[in-house]
């Protein structure tokens, strides 16, 4: 079984060592650069070891390794301290540290190392025989937030609690600047006055814009966080508030992000400033972390309102938890996708008879309605092109019923088009507001296409234009959705109501392509209507024009009105008089 260690080393070079040389043994290795994100791991994992390079700062491999020790969740974690050869563990070191192992990191030897560190299981693992117990105190409670780091509100309500509870101090406040603006938050006991709570925050107010002079302070209200214990006995009237100190909160390159203000009664002792100095030097890192996610996850969120016009949430979720092991969005590759195309009938003679200002917002309305339908079902939005819409059912993610999900938005789609509302839309005179959708499944490439300036996650294909190609001829076969031959093959279930309405061959396409109608009910067409024209298209495609013809026009007569079988009736008349060479039973159309 393979033993876990977590490695906290900065440098990727001495990482990549380490997992060449135990590529082949029995050790789980997972590194970390980061104090606060190897802790976090830490936590997370409980490794069966961890290995801290003894030069390790912010927090130093000391602090570390105490910190380790007395949480009693990694009570049987081992720790192993390693350095190069130019590092001495003096005695005075290993004491005050109190690691279970201290070795020179040797290629040699790094595998013997490791097994020695995990032997040291089975015996009493070492403890710092020098400490500070208050320090130690403060590391684990301000370590212990950890869990709560993506609150920057939660974290300063911690470490404000701790600071009071050290100082015993009645108030104190923490300025921070972050990517959206400075935030504040103060802790307060609850018999403290409203002139004395403005007092304080007044004097932090102008501490902090000493420090920080070009930030305006006008609208900053600071935010009252509860504690997590009364501040009460902290403040009497026996004593003035008459303490006070200034802390800067700086990031590991020395830069000043933030203030930290306290005061109480009395006076500070030097050994309450030492620890006050110590908190605010080790809470730095965590608000930091908080702080970067805080802005990672505003960003996220920015990101994921972008995308949710056009994605459902659930595949932005499936595309960030694959991201480290499916990491393909953006390189191209070839995939089974369905293809849908969406088109307002007529809508160039629309546009002539209304304002350009009302032509978007109806196209807005419009296009939320359909969006929406598109990504309820798991398809995503790939552009529009003018009034029409073109969506993808399988790409970025794919589910295993991709073109049963095509379909099925399409149903919702027709039906939609009744709700959408058109009072301020004039439409020509006799012509009734519809659209057209075609829908088929092939394979395509996949990936980010465009220029360096610009690119778009979408598909290309012949499989593409095809589908393309069925939108523009639901107009010729007066059908409002046409799916291909592949959509209706891979869609198992019988939930759908299909019309085998003719055999093309589109341009491009050399070929047949059945092409299907999928209607609304069964009863749209009668049982009748829906013999004619499958003995007739079975005729048809025999090139027994006249016999053809004739039951053709039986199913018009059925269902007068019926485009798709006018249309038939006219071609056999056609090929009656001019029969097509090399008949193979499907109607070329040449233009796209």
């Amino acid at each position: 079984m393979s033993k876990r260690i977590i490695v906290l080393e900065p440098s990727v070079t001495i990482q990549s060592i380490f997992m060449e040389l135990t590529r082949q043994s029995d050790f789980e290795l997972t590194f970390e650069r980061n104090g606060i994100k190897f802790l976090v791991a830490l936590y997370n994992l409980l490794p069966d070891a961890v290995l801290i390079n003894a030069r390790n700062m912010n927090p130093s491999c000391i602090e570390l390794v105490r910190f380790i020790k007395s949480v009693a969740r990694f009570k049987t974690i081992l720790v192993g301290i390693f350095a190069t050869s130019d590092f001495l563990f003096y005695d005075e070191f290993k004491i005050n540290c109190g690691a279970d192992l201290f070795f020179t990191f040797d290629q040699n030897t790094i595998i013997s190392d490791l097994e020695t560190l995990i032997d040291k299981k089975e015996g009493a693992l070492a403890r710092p025989e020098k400490n500070d117990i208050v320090k130690t105190g403060i590391l684990e409670k301000i370590y212990s937030m950890i869990d709560r780091i993506d609150s920057l509100a939660d974290i300063s309500k911690g470490f404000l609690s701790l600071l009071a509870e050290v100082g015993e101090l009645p108030a104190a406040s923490l300025f921070v600047k972050t990517d959206d603006g400075l935030e504040s938050f103060y802790i307060c006991s609850n018999n403290f006055t409203e002139d004395e709570t403005q007092d304080f925050l007044r004097v932090c107010m102008t501490d902090f814009e000493n420090i920080f002079p070009n930030q305006n302070m006008i609208n900053v209200h600071p935010k009252k966080l509860e504690t997590e214990s009364s501040l009460d006995e902290f403040h009497t009237e026996e004593l003035p508030l008459s303490a006070y100190q200034t802390f800067q909160l700086k990031d590991e390159y020395g830069k000043l992000y933030g203030t930290v203000h306290i005061v109480r009664e009395g006076a500070f002792t030097t050994k309450q400033v030492d620890l006050f100095s110590f908190a605010v030097n080790e809470v730095t890192r965590i608000m930091e972390s908080t702080i970067q996610m805080q802005s990672k996850m505003k960003f996220e969120r920015n990101i994921r309102k972008a995308f949710s016009r056009f994605v459902p949430e659930q595949i932005i979720d499936e595309l960030v938890d694959g991201a480290e092991t499916e990491a393909k969005v953006g390189v191209g590759e070839k995939r089974d996708v369905a293809i849908l195309f969406c088109d307002i009938r007529s809508f160039t003679n629309i546009s002539e008879n209304n304002k350009p200002e009302t032509i978007v917002s109806f196209l807005n309305r419009y296009f939320t309605i359909m969006c929406t339908i598109i990504k309820k079902y798991g398809g995503t939005v790939d552009k529009f092109m003018g009034d029409a819409i073109m969506a993808l059912f399988g790409a970025p993610v794919s589910y295993e019923d991709n073109c049963r999900r095509a379909v099925a938005a399409a149903q919702e789609m027709r039906l939609a088009v009744n709700n959408i509302q058109m009072e301020d839309l004039v439409l020509p005179a006799g012509m009734k507001f519809n659209i057209g959708i075609g829908i088929h499944y092939g394979d395509v490439i996949v990936g980010s296409i465009g220029s360096a300036d610009k690119t778009d996650y979408s598909v290309i294909g012949d499989n593409v234009n095809l589908a393309s190609r069925l939108e523009g001829l639901t107009k010729t076969y007066g059908t409002m959705i046409l799916v291909s031959q592949a959509v209706k093959d891979d869609i198992k279930e019988a939930e759908f109501i299909y019309r085998h309405l003719d055999n093309v061959k589109v341009k491009g396409k050399e070929h047949p392509v059945p092409i299907y109608a999928v209607d609304n009910k069964l009863e749209d067409f009668t049982s009748t209507y829906r013999e004619y024209y499958d003995k007739a298209f079975a005729l048809y495609q025999k090139g027994v024009w006249n016999l053809a013809r004739e039951y053709f026009q039986k199913a018009l007569d059925e269902c007068e009105g019926d485009k798709a079988a006018a249309l038939m009736v006219e071609r056999c008349d056609e090929f009656i008089i001019r029969p097509p060479e090399n008949w193979d039973g499907a109607i070329a159309y040449n233009t796209k």
